[in-house]
């Protein structure tokens, strides 16, 4: 394995520990889901049937690297002042172990400014853990949607969670 493919490797690696580190932690956590749905409500099954059913999709990730494209849900999370954020996306596509689009999935049309914000989120999370700017789509039975401006959606998102935490203490 090339140097480049082994520090790809390293990053993957690094994500799944970095969310099983938010699973396990005692800090506050805030899922990509709950800062989303400030914006409208979903109609998901919830967050624990999400995690539940991506959770036995891992074992051995070298082939995430090794493959030319790869497609699947990813567990993201990043700890930022107030805690951790953290999610499953529900695709990222990534080329030789970088990711270069994040995909949320709705089984509805009509794309809502909940589900721009939860692309975004995860855009984000991608955007932290491998140091790779991805692109953000929304996918409903109509098509794919991109999320323009998407960093800038997903900061304001964040900005009223920890303004919200804020007010609740």
């Amino acid at each position: 394995m090339s140097s480049d493919l082994a520090e790809r490797l390293r990053l993957v690696e690094a994500a799944l520990r970095r969310f099983q580190a938010a699973l396990e932690s005692r800090s506050e956590k805030l899922q990509v889901s709950s800062v989303s749905r400030g914006f409208a409500r979903g109609r998901g099954q919830g967050t624990a049937a999400g995690v539940g059913a991506h959770a036995r999709l891992y074992g051995d990730v070298g082939w995430i690297v090794e493959h030319e494209r790869v497609a699947l849900p990813f567990p993201l999370a990043w700890r930022f002042r107030f805690g951790w954020l953290l999610g499953v996306a529900d695709i990222v596509v990534f080329e030789r172990g970088t990711p270069r689009a994040v995909v949320e999935v709705k089984s509805y049309s009509g794309v809502r400014e909940y589900e721009r914000v939860q692309a975004s989120l995860y855009g984000l999370l991608a955007q932290l853990n491998f140091l790779a700017r991805p692109r953000v789509y929304v996918q409903t039975p109509r098509g794919p949607e991109e999320v323009q401006g998407w960093e800038e959606l997903a900061l304001e998102a964040l900005e009223r969670a920890s303004r919200s935490r804020r007010l609740a203490t």
